[in-house]
């Protein structure tokens, strides 16, 4: 069956976050921190050095290739480099680890392939084999290793709110990603013409993520951008058949709405995805609602209704989720040596 494979990854989330959450890994997150990955793993480097930044840490982001088209520039203010790579075998991550390594900066990989070079290439290494998607399209690896950076900080900070919001989403996780089954293949029959995915923040990497999943999966037009910038040209191509989604967040609430409003002047397929007190009794569209815990750690429950995005999108499309156009698993750039 088409996309049976991508199904079963996505239903399985909740229990990888379990073992995340009873892992024992941590990180010395002193001194200026930089986090690189590529694709996916770029976008989750964003949405944890969002979050870092929130918690009062310095941890910035940008994507492998900084490092290595411009080494000397790129790393020359930070004291460690974390390089995330789902397969570990991905050649800008090992070029990374190798060049960091060569400036003297401390290194942790972030990796799900327990097989991979890429722990015998730094310092450290944090391993989840069990959030390996073993598909093209990363999946839980995504919100895995979201989880496992976010319980990191957590104790890293001694946020226990945190702590306990991690615990939460782990109770929610079954329900609230059936929930999101059911409303993503309702909001994809009949498919839409382009998909935008809005946030802010914390969920400005989780847009990027999701609109990556449909763009992999169903080889259709999707964009992620900051709510208030999308009024800002992009608002100008919205027609009646395009699906927006909002990954709205409480403190944003007043702003986020106002877009919502507008935007459904232009089409009616909208979704918000947040917490309860997100919405009023004048929010437009469809919703999907998040545990009360705050929104800085809601990130990995925030992707899942992205992820059924993409696939019901592919399906529509009589395409198979499982096997994307053109993709690979890992992507190996074998032209050169660093």
């Amino acid at each position: 069956m088409a996309g049976s494979t991508v199904r079963r990854v996505i239903e399985s989330q909740g229990e990888a976050w379990g073992k995340v959450l009873s892992s024992q890994m941590s990180w010395d997150l002193s001194g200026r921190v930089l986090c690189v990955g590529s694709g996916t793993s770029y976008y989750l480097a964003l949405v944890v050095a969002s979050l870092g930044q929130k918690l009062g840490l310095d941890v910035t982001a940008v994507p492998t290739q900084d490092v290595i088209l411009d080494s000397a520039d790129t790393l020359k203010p930070y004291d460690s480099v974390v390089i995330i790579s789902r397969s570990g075998e991905t050649s800008e991550a090992l070029w990374s680890a190798d060049i960091a390594r060569q400036h003297q900066k401390r290194t942790l990989g972030v990796t799900c392939n327990d097989q991979s070079p890429l722990p015998s290439r730094v310092d450290e290494a944090w391993v989840f084999p069990y959030a390996h998607d073993h598909t093209v399209v990363m999946v839980k690896s995504f919100s895995s290793m979201l989880m496992a950076f976010e319980r990191a900080f957590a104790a890293y900070t001694g946020n226990a709110a945190g702590q306990q919001a991690l615990q939460e989403l782990g109770r929610a996780a079954d329900g609230f990603m059936a929930l999101s089954d059911e409303t993503m293949r309702r909001l994809t029959s009949p498919p839409p013409r382009r998909v935008y995915i809005l946030g802010a923040g914390v969920r400005y990497g989780v847009a990027l993520e999701g609109s990556l999943k449909c763009l992999e999966m169903s080889n259709e037009n999707a964009s992620a951008y900051g709510p208030l910038e999308f009024r800002h040209g992009p608002w100008g191509s919205v027609t009646a058949d395009d699906l927006v989604v909002l990954l709205g967040q409480a403190a944003f609430a007043e702003h986020e709405r106002q877009v919502l409003v507008d935007l459904s002047h232009r089409t009616k397929r909208l979704l918000t995805i947040a917490r309860a007190d997100w919405f009023d009794t004048a929010s437009p569209g469809e919703r999907l609602v998040l545990p009360a815990v705050d929104d800085l750690w809601a990130g990995p429950l925030s992707i899942v209704p992205l992820q059924w995005l993409g696939y019901y999108w592919a399906l529509s499309q009589g395409l198979d989720p499982d096997a994307p156009k053109n993709l690979t698993q890992v992507v190996d750039l074998s032209y050169g040596k660093h």
